[in-house]
């Protein structure tokens, strides 16, 4: 078992974990900044500077970004809303989580709580749990619109962490994709599984396990511990 302990409960982080739609973020957001904003960047630029931050965190800096100065209320609340509404709009009409995913899910939840750490807001993730039968799955769901303070703070993971009830967080095995979303988790303690393809790293060379490849290979070590436990 994990540090000779059992596990208690599994967090998953959704874009990028959960849900493969990294590359749909990246396209909505490169769109949106010029639409909206006039401002040029590139999928490479998103996935070095952006990745794993929440929504609302995303949209500042891309105003900070574009220098912009008047009407930055407006602009946020309405760059925001329509990227939650173009998302919501594109993991309807092609769901994003695999069958594999939602499979282990499933199966850890037969074992242990399960809870959702994300920095999406809640609409989008609900939408998408709810295409793919998972919305009744988590002991909780924390949001970017639940915190203060996104990833890399670990504010998320502390919420979900009280909503458990578990006082030692290294018997939480975490499952994220980012470095923002690592450095959260780790900075608690929390035992935590890097999955996903990065694009920033895998432009160099540097391939992690899909959530598929993790449900069919890498994830049976953490069923098998789970087991032991029950």
């Amino acid at each position: 078992m994990l540090r000779g302990a059992p596990v208690e409960a599994v967090a998953f982080d959704f874009n990028g974990t959960l849900s493969e739609d990294e590359p749909l973020l990246a396209e909505l957001f490169v769109a949106l900044a010029q639409e909206q904003l006039g401002l040029s960047i590139t999928r490479d630029w998103y996935f070095h500077e952006l990745v794993g931050l929440s929504d609302p965190e995303i949209v500042e800096r891309l105003m900070q970004r574009a220098n912009l100065i008047d009407d930055r209320e407006a602009t946020f609340e309405s760059l925001l809303a329509a990227k939650v509404e173009r998302y919501c709009q594109e993991v309807r009409r092609s769901p994003r989580i695999s069958p594999d995913a939602i499979a282990f899910v499933k199966r850890v939840g037969e074992l242990v709580p399960v809870v959702l750490v994300s920095g999406a807001v809640h609409e989008e993730v609900d939408a998408a749990l709810m295409g793919a039968g998972l919305e009744h799955l988590f002991h909780t769901v924390v949001c970017g619109d639940d915190v203060v303070r996104g990833k890399p703070d670990p504010e998320g993971f502390e919420i979900a962490l009280v909503s458990l009830g578990i006082d030692d967080p290294s018997r939480v095995v975490v499952f994220e994709d980012s470095v923002a979303g690592l450095t959260a988790a780790q900075a608690l303690g929390m035992w935590t599984v890097k999955v996903g393809v990065n694009q920033a790293e895998a432009s160099r060379g540097l391939y992690q396990h899909s959530m598929e490849r993790l449900s069919l290979q890498a994830g049976e070590w953490l069923i098998d511990d789970l087991e032991k436990c029950v």
